[in-house]
């Protein structure tokens, strides 16, 4: 079995809430990089939170990777 399918194997072991957690954090992810982009808008502060949502997504992604990753 190769390392992937190790780590993917462990994580559909995970319970529902590590699981929705992980997607939300993705899904947040996702929109600050889509704030990021729309940041030619001026009058806004796109750039301020785009940067904000993709560092709350990385906080909120950090106990799936720990899980997953590092976690025997």
């Amino acid at each position: 079995m190769s390392w992937f399918a190790e780590k993917f194997e462990k994580f559909r072991k995970q319970s529902m809430r590590v699981i929705i957690t992980t997607i939300t954090a993705k899904f947040i992810f996702g929109v600050g990089l889509g704030a990021l982009l729309a940041s030619y808008l001026q009058g806004y502060n796109w750039v301020l939170y785009g940067w904000l949502l993709i560092v709350v997504s990385l906080i909120l992604h950090l106990p799936a990777i720990y899980t997953v990753l590092i976690k025997k």
